[in-house]
């Protein structure tokens, strides 16, 4: 078993466009589902729950019939604009079976850099949690190009970490966690259950294993497990499976646990 501070009760978790759309044309309502179920039952546990949810553009495709991810910016943007309110809409149904309040917070890079934002922001999320309301924050694909050429929330679901000072951050993905080589490629490859320190030989071990793939990939969320443990803030990575957060908080080693390092 795995042991984690005793004290846990803030969580970021930050859900990838792929765990919750084909990236294309085809929502997974049904994974949807079981998350949330899952998450509604931590928040009765007494947990507070803050999402990072990608998924905006991914929806907007399967809202619009469309087959293909067009590579022009507006169109993106427009993508997302359409994608979001239909996410939202699915999130908000899911929750309200359990008698529990979303509430949609859209963030860009701009945010997070000025001072007098960033504290309007922790506020606002602030006042949502002691509300019971649970935040599910994106970036703002629809304005930020920033974002989009970043193309993924694991920085963000960082910062958003750092800005309430939570006590973990769970970043649900595609694969089991951290292995020690490419599972693409590697049929041997294992998961790394714990990592103590995040150095250079660990750095390279992700770059090898992402190869070249500019977003979305086991470097940035290395990223920002490193932005963490390096303040405090324990973090795992592990696939998008039905009750593995649940199991992560029971201890069960589940995924990759970075240790936080103060």
């Amino acid at each position: 078993m795995r042991t984690f501070p005793s004290n846990i009760k803030r969580i970021v978790i930050k859900v990838g466009t792929q765990m919750i759309t084909d990236g294309v044309a085809q929502i997974y309502c049904d994974k949807i589902e079981s998350f949330v179920k899952e998450i509604a039952s931590l928040i009765k546990e007494g947990y507070e729950i803050i999402i990072v949810s990608s998924g905006a553009i991914g929806s907007g495709l399967a809202k619009l019939g469309l087959k293909e991810r067009p590579s022009d910016y507006k169109q993106l943007q427009a993508l997302a604009a359409v994608g979001q309110i239909y996410l939202m809409k699915i999130y908000q149904e899911e929750f309200s079976k359990y008698d529990l309040h979303i509430g949609q917070v859209l963030l860009s890079a701009d945010d997070m850099k000025d001072s007098t934002r960033r504290a309007n922001t922790r506020n606002t999320l602030q006042v949502l949690l002691d509300k019971g309301i649970i935040p599910i924050i994106n970036e703002n694909d629809s304005v930020a190009i920033e974002e989009l050429s970043y193309g993924d929330n694991d920085n963000l679901s960082a910062l958003v970490s750092i800005l309430l000072f939570v006590d973990l951050l769970i970043i649900l993905t595609d694969v089991e966690g951290l292995c020690d080589k490419n599972p693409n490629i590697h049929e041997d490859a294992k998961v790394i259950t714990q990592v103590e320190e995040i150095d250079k030989k660990l750095d390279q071990l992700v770059e090898d294993i992402d190869s070249g793939v500019s977003f979305g990939g086991m470097k940035s969320k290395l990223d920002a497990a490193k932005k963490l443990t390096n303040i405090g803030i324990p973090t795992v990575i592990t696939s998008f499976k039905s009750k593995n957060v649940k199991k992560i908080l029971e201890g069960q080693e589940i995924g990759t646990y970075f240790v936080a390092q103060k």
